[in-house]
């Protein structure tokens, strides 16, 4: 399974989403592939582009240290 995480700098906050498998035009599991859904997926939850920066990766444990 794999994870997006956003750090959005308009709000302050980190967001983390699961397995994106129902997006429109499928989920490959290959950011390179997926990178324009995935902004299209990020941007209709309200964030902003241009204010965020986003990661895919496969371990959902944040580090707060």
């Amino acid at each position: 399974m794999k994870y997006i995480t956003v750090l959005d700098f308009e709000d302050g906050k980190v967001y983390q989403y699961e397995n994106l498998e129902h997006l429109k035009d499928g989920w490959n599991m290959d950011e390179n592939d997926d990178s324009d859904v995935i902004e299209w997926y990020l941007d209709s939850l309200g964030h902003k582009l241009s204010n965020i920066e986003w990661m895919v990766h496969e371990n959902n444990k944040i580090i707060t240290n």
